[in-house]
C-alpha cells in the first residue's frame, strides 16, 4: 500500500508539473526623436528576415520629413528624405518584386513612390494635399495599385498613373471593400465635400451619398448579414451596398475616428468619448478619455481582443475588449498614431506623438507555475502517503 501511494505522488507530480498560468509584462524597450511630428506608424517585413519592421512617416512646420523603418530594437534600417513633412503613408509591393516599398505624400502636395531600399524612385505632382494613400490589388490581376486621394482620386499601375476623379470632397477617409461580390475591390471615399463616393476598380462612379455634414470616416462592415458602409459624421448612419441608408443614428458631436476590430466596431467622437457597438448597431460599452481619441488600433491575444487608442490628451491607453483599463502611458504631446504586431511570444507595441518621438514597448507572455488543481491533488496524495506510512 505504501508503495502505491508513494507512486501515485511521483505520477501527480510528473503529471500536473506542467500545467501553466500566462502572467503578463509590458515594458519600455526604446523611444527615438524624429525631429518632427510622427503623422503615421505601420509595420511589414522589409528585410525579409521574417520579422516585421516599423516604418514611421513624420515631419513638422516647413522642414523636410522623412520615411524611416526601424527595426525592433530601434535601429534605423533606412530612411528616405522629402522636402516638407510627411503626412500620408502605405506600404505594398508597387513594382511587382515581391518585396516591400512604400508610398507617401508630402505637403508639398506631391507624392513618393520608395523602393524597398529607401531609394524614391518617382514623384508624382497632385493638385493638393494627399491625404490617404492605400495600396491594394483593386482589379484581382495579382498586382497592386496605388490609390491616392486629395480633391482627387487617382489610380497608379507600377508608378504611372491611369486613372483620376474629381470630387468635391477634399478626401478625408478612403478605404477598399468588395461591396459586391465581384471579387474586385470597390474604393469607398468620405470627406469634407459631404458625400460618400464608390468607385468601381476602374474608378467608374458607382453612387455618391450626400450627408449634412462633413464626412469624417467609411467603415465597411457587415450590417445585419448585409455588406454596408458605417459613415461617420454628426453621429452616423449606413448605407446598403447600393448607397441606400438603411439607419441613421444622430448625435450632436461628430465621430471623428473608427476601427473594426473583427467582432465590433469602435466609434470616437471629438469629446473623448469611445463607444463600442456589435455588428447590429447595439451599444456595448462606453469608455472616456480627456480629449479627442486621434487612433484606433486593436490585435488579438487568443481569444481576447485588446484595443489600443491614442489621445490628444497626450496618453497612449490600452484597453481590453470589454472596455477594461489595462495600462496607459503619457507623451509630451498628443498622441497621433498606435501600431502593433508579434514576433513569436512577444507582442511590440508602438505609438508616435506630436512630441517628436516614437516610442516602443514590448508585451511578453511567459510559462509560469500554477499551483492549481493538480498541485492540490499532489499533496492529497502526498498527505495520505504519509498518513498511512506513519500508521
Amino acid at each position: 500500500m505504501k508503495k502505491i501511494l508513494l507512486a501515485l505522488v511521483v505520477i501527480s507530480g510528473l503529471l500536473f508539473q506542467g500545467i501553466y498560468a500566462e502572467e503578463e509584462y509590458i515594458n519600455a524597450l526604446w523611444a527615438h526623436n524624429m525631429g518632427g511630428n510622427v503623422w503615421e506608424i505601420l509595420h511589414g517585413d522589409f528585410t525579409g528576415d521574417g520579422i516585421p519592421e516599423i516604418i514611421v512617416a513624420s515631419g513638422c512646420c516647413g522642414n523636410p520629413g522623412y520615411v524611416t523603418v526601424f527595426d525592433v530594437s530601434g535601429k534605423i534600417v533606412w530612411q528616405a528624405k522629402m522636402p516638407y513633412e510627411v503626412r500620408a503613408l502605405d506600404i505594398g509591393d508597387i513594382d511587382g518584386d515581391g518585396k516591400l516599398d512604400a508610398v507617401c505624400a508630402a505637403t508639398d502636395s506631391k507624392i513618393y513612390f520608395i523602393s524597398n531600399k529607401g531609394e524614391i524612385l518617382k514623384v508624382f505632382s497632385d493638385t493638393g494635399d494627399v491625404l490617404k494613400i492605400k495600396i491594394a490589388d483593386i482589379d484581382g490581376d495579382g498586382k497592386n495599385e496605388v490609390i491616392t486621394g486629395s480633391s482627387h482620386i487617382r489610380i497608379f499601375k507600377n508608378m504611372e498613373e491611369v486613372k483620376s476623379y474629381s470630387t468635391s470632397n477634399r478626401i478625408m477617409d478612403l478605404n477598399t471593400y468588395d461591396l459586391n461580390g465581384d471579387k474586385k475591390l470597390e474604393i469607398i471615399t468620405g470627406g469634407l465635400g459631404n458625400y460618400v463616393y464608390v468607385f468601381d476598380s476602374e474608378l467608374n462612379l458607382l453612387w455618391k451619398n450626400q450627408s449634412n455634414s462633413v464626412v469624417w470616416g467609411t467603415i465597411p462592415f457587415n450590417y445585419l448579414g448585409n455588406t454596408s458602409i458605417l459613415v461617420l459624421t454628426k453621429g452616423y448612419y449606413v448605407l446598403d451596398k447600393d448607397g441606400n441608408k438603411v439607419y441613421q443614428k444622430n448625435m450632436d458631436e461628430y465621430f471623428i475616428a473608427g476601427h473594426d476590430t473583427g467582432n465590433m466596431i469602435l466609434l470616437a467622437d471629438g469629446k473623448g468619448n469611445v463607444n463600442s457597438y456589435d455588428y447590429s448597431l447595439n451599444s456595448l460599452w462606453n469608455y472616456k478619455v480627456e480629449r479627442e481619441v486621434k487612433d484606433i488600433s486593436s490585435y488579438r491575444e487568443g481569444n481576447d481582443v485588446l484595443i489600443l487608442l491614442g489621445s490628444m490628451d497626450e496618453n497612449f491607453y490600452m484597453l481590453k475588449g470589454n472596455g477594461e483599463f489595462i495600462g496607459s502611458a503619457t507623451a509630451g504631446s498628443y498622441v497621433s498614431a498606435v501600431d502593433s504586431f508579434n514576433v513569436k511570444n512577444k507582442r511590440y507595441v508602438v505609438f508616435g506623438s506630436f512630441d517628436d518621438n516614437v516610442y516602443a514597448y514590448y508585451r511578453e507572455t511567459k510559462n509560469v507555475p500554477f499551483y492549481g488543481a493538480g498541485t492540490a491533488l499532489a499533496a492529497l496524495m502526498f498527505y495520505l502517503y504519509k498518513r498511512f506510512s506513519s500508521s
